[in-house]
């Protein structure tokens, strides 16, 4: 018997921007991994390396889209860094708690909420993302 997905792929999630959708392939799809673990009985300690992947994976997505952002003239993306930075710190005292109170569906669930709300902000950055000619930085002349 297969098991589902924690969170399928859908069309809806594309930005059309290859190396942004590449990325929320992977987090995605490490976010099913973690789901897969767990079902399996894997209690936090066990998936330690999952989230560290995740947190990893998290930091250089928001980077690559910070990146590209900036070479844009985005104009919130003092906002967008803070909002990047809490985020990251967030997920890390949801990981703790989680591994406190053994319960790890507290990962699952706040990276679900997550995805949702980053899904939400590429309505604002996306048009951004396209606007991108290819190099993360400009050089002035």
């Amino acid at each position: 018997m297969s098991r589902p997905l924690y969170i399928v792929w859908q069309e809806s999630f594309i930005q059309g921007e290859p190396i942004i959708d590449e990325q929320h392939h992977g987090v995605l799809a490490t976010i099913n991994t973690l789901h897969y673990f767990i079902q399996q009985g894997h209690d936090l300690k066990d998936l330690l390396p999952t989230i560290k992947i995740l947190i990893s994976f998290l930091v250089f997505h928001y980077k690559t889209e910070e990146g590209i952002l900036r070479s844009t003239e985005y104009p919130e993306i003092e906002s967008y860094d803070e909002e990047m930075n809490r985020v990251i710190d967030e997920f890390k005292l949801v990981c703790e708690k989680a591994r406190v109170e053994q319960s790890p569906e507290l990962v699952l669930g706040y990276l679900k909420t997550w995805w949702q709300k980053h899904l939400k902000h590429h309505q604002d950055i996306t048009p951004f993302l396209h606007n991108w000619s290819g190099e993360y930085c400009r050089v002035n002349k």
